[in-house]
């Protein structure tokens, strides 16, 4: 079984000098390009902000983390007595926040407000975990406990700490979420949608991988979407399924209250969770009216009613063709879907009986992020990140981005 994230080593924030150039008598100084909209990418170094326009960063790769809104970012940096954090606000670079910790621990996650940060021990099978919430100040809470826990989320109040807790903690196959009362120091279950507190043995037990999440801040709520597998099902992984009782299962989206503590299953229909994770994406929109996943081998779309928690229905998608993980977004209306995978790029009308458009990018799409306002969509592609019109797909620039993971949001300046 694979973890929700991708988990970092973080590394401190490396400095970037200045170029100063000496001109010749006889040589005018080159113009220095119009500057861009700012780019959150992921590259092999970690997370970056790249101006569009020059293609310079303005804040330099490393591992990093950020919040559900992408408007903060919290690096770390062992310095042989503690682990020491900075928070940065995106899309500027400025730092607003740093503190020590005790120990070398892995930052994990960043509250919405980006006021918390929680740090655990190394991943891995392990069969006690040490964890520390720090602020602006430095460590606040700490609390060492038995089993293998991984930080999934903040409560709204900061008072509570989700965890995903692995089991059994040394091979672990299944999890479960539990809420770390961050005052006690206790685990505690969560509860039902009907608010009542889930008896001791009911906890439901899942598996699977995380693939994507999207924040609610309306509803506070977190959608994680997760398939079975990452790569390919046996036999008896398909009788098993990827929760207890739900052996036709292989893919849902996991709902986690953050205000009221309870967490609910969404099951998708097949063919999700037939085929590899990274060809499946979920989107929710702006107005969190609209909450979509796509698996692009089969090019399906799962329509999901947000509030009532449930498949509203399926339907087919232009499906994008080619290797490589599959991303979507809304427009900033959410009248319609942008689906990147492969070499393609779809943009599905919803709601209304307008055709598809579809076109292709030249190589692999690596990530895609919308211009709010505009019908610009930026796709991230090996090595760069271009610009392109979102109806006809003409390209309209392109920026060098060397080793680029992912693009991730785009902010006007």
């Amino acid at each position: 079984m694979t973890n929700r994230r991708t988990l970092l080593q973080l590394a401190g924030l490396t400095g970037a000098g200045a170029v100063l150039g000496a001109c010749d008598s006889g040589t005018a100084a080159k113009p220095e390009p119009p500057r861009g909209d700012l780019l959150i990418v992921e590259t092999e170094a970690g997370l970056s902000v790249v101006d569009s326009g020059t293609g310079r960063a303005t804040l330099p790769a490393a591992p990093s983390i950020v919040t559900g809104d992408s408007g903060r970012l919290v690096r770390t940096e062992w310095t042989g007595k503690g682990t020491k954090l900075a928070t940065y606000r995106l899309p500027g670079g400025e730092v607003v926040a740093g503190g020590l910790v005790r120990d070398k621990l892995e930052a994990r996650v960043v509250s919405a407000d980006g006021r918390l940060v929680a740090l655990a021990s190394p991943a891995g099978p392990r069969s006690r975990t040490t964890i520390a919430v720090a602020d602006g100040s430095g460590e606040r809470t700490r609390v060492d406990l038995p089993g293998n826990l991984d930080p999934e989320a903040f409560d709204v109040t900061g008072q509570y700490l989700f965890v995903l807790d692995y089991l059994p903690p040394t091979a672990p196959d299944r999890y479960r979420v539990r809420a770390l009362n961050l005052r006690s120091g206790a685990l505690e279950p969560l509860h039902t949608r009907a608010k009542a507190v889930l008896p001791p043995g009911a906890e439901e037990e899942m598996r699977g991988q995380g693939r994507q999440a999207v924040y609610d801040p309306g509803r506070q709520q977190l959608f994680t979407l997760y398939t079975h597998q990452p790569d390919h099902l046996h036999s008896r992984d398909l009788l098993a399924g990827a929760r207890d009782g739900a052996p036709h299962v292989h893919a849902f989206v996991h709902t986690l209250h953050l205000g009221q503590r309870w967490a609910y299953c969404i099951d998708l229909p097949e063919p999700f969770g037939m085929r590899a994770a990274e060809r499946h994406a979920i989107a929710l929109s702006g107005d969190g009216r609209r909450l979509c996943v796509v698996d692009a081998v089969t090019g399906t779309v799962a329509v999901i009613d947000p509030d009532a928690l449930n498949v509203l229905s399926t339907m087919p998608l232009a499906a994008p063709t080619g290797e490589g993980p599959a991303t979507a977004a809304f427009t900033a209306d959410g009248r319609r879907l942008v689906v990147g995978g492969g070499d393609k790029v779809v943009v599905m009308p919803m709601g209304t009986s307008d055709q598809p458009t579809r076109w292709s990018t030249g190589s692999r799409v690596r990530g895609l992020a919308l211009l709010n306002g505009t019908e610009k969509v930026y796709v991230g592609q090996d090595g760069a990140v271009t610009a392109h019109d979102l109806t006809t797909g003409r390209q309209l620039a392109r920026t060098g981005v060397p080793g680029l993971v992912s693009v991730r949001q785009v902010v006007a300046r």
